[in-house]
């Protein structure tokens, strides 16, 4: 299902040509999506900055566990595998 959303030519365009330009083609649909998500992501690593810069410690905390579960992510080798 669809919706109309208005927007001013000049926003038009502008989704349009990023669609284009940098999306290879996809649709103006798709390029807000895409530009939604690329918000997002630039938000979330905001985040992480400050977090990083206001509690030094509690970042240092964090990466020690985010090894840890980093290792426990690690693949297993298949002991039916005589190439493992």
């Amino acid at each position: 299902m669809t919706t109309m959303m208005r927007v001013s030519p000049e926003t038009r365009e502008q989704v349009l040509r990023v669609a284009a330009e940098d999306y290879g083609g996809v649709s103006a649909d798709e390029a807000v999506r895409r530009l939604l998500e690329e918000h997002w992501q630039a938000k979330a690593v905001a985040a992480m900055d400050h977090y990083r810069a206001v509690d030094p410690e509690g970042w240092a905390d964090y990466l020690v566990e985010a090894e840890r579960w980093h290792r426990a992510d690690a693949p297993v080798g298949d002991p039916w595998d005589e190439e493992a």
